[in-house]
């Protein structure tokens, strides 16, 4: 498959994805937009939470930009 095929491919499955979340708003896009950005704080809150439940013993002190680099 070529690259610009599989890109189509994305956005047909995007537009679908967003059709459905549209539907499940009752058609209404404002709403959907709204759902999406609640949906989007409770994520973040999660991920709020995951990061502070992380040992730091299991990090070993090491911060973001440490992370990916060999010591």
């Amino acid at each position: 498959m070529t690259v610009r095929a599989q890109a189509g491919d994305e956005a047909d499955d995007r537009d679908a994805d967003v059709a459905a979340v549209i539907q499940a708003c009752g058609g209404d896009p404002k709403a959907a937009v709204r759902a999406l950005l609640i949906e989007q704080e409770i994520l973040e809150q999660r991920i709020g939470r995951l990061a502070a439940a992380l040992s730091f013993g299991y990090v070993r002190g090491r911060t973001d930009a440490t992370l990916g680099e060999n010591r």
